[in-house]
């Protein structure tokens, strides 16, 4: 009998030294991309990441071994003349994913925690960074769904004082 000799691929939160960030989004008729880059100075295994239209309900999960260098980007592209050509250029769908008036481009970690965003038109940009951070949740049936990280308190909770004078 022979072994299974194919690499296997852990997937990695955010490494130290590695800085994400979803560069732009071209929404231009029925083709589209979205442009990922590393800006930091090391290596980041995208294993098991996901990119996730914030509007839509689309999912795009990122294959195993795939690894951002230093400098590199990689392009996802979506709808009419999608192409794909690894390890730069990744094929999601041939269908059009992202919204035509606006929309926000998440990346997620393989736990589903916010990486990186951007939002088109650039008037809708400053606004949406102030939105907390999403969560990539996935749901019994298989679907994925996006919500705010920020909890809303238990109803259970005492309120803390802001302040509390000690007696000495």
């Amino acid at each position: 009998m022979g072994r299974d000799r194919r690499p296997t691929f852990s997937p990695m939160k955010l490494v130290l030294g590695a800085r994400i960030r979803v560069k732009e989004v071209r929404n231009e008729g029925r083709s589209e991309s979205v442009v990922i880059a590393n800006e930091g100075h090391m290596d980041q295994p995208l294993t098991g990441w996901m990119l996730a239209s914030l509007k839509g309900t689309q999912v795009f999960r990122f294959d195993d071994g795939l690894v951002l260098h230093p400098g590199a980007s990689v392009i996802v592209t979506s709808g009419q003349g999608v192409a794909h050509k690894p390890p730069t250029t990744l094929a999601w769908t041939d269908e059009t994913v992202w919204n035509n008036r606006g929309d926000v481009a998440l990346l997620f970690d393989y736990e589903g925690s916010e990486v990186a965003r951007f939002a088109y038109p650039a008037s809708r940009a400053e606004q949406v960074e102030r939105l907390p951070k999403q969560l990539l949740v996935r749901e019994d049936s298989g679907a994925f769904r996006i919500e705010s990280s920020r909890r809303e308190p238990s109803r259970n909770r005492q309120k803390v004082p802001r302040s509390v004078k000690s007696k000495a």
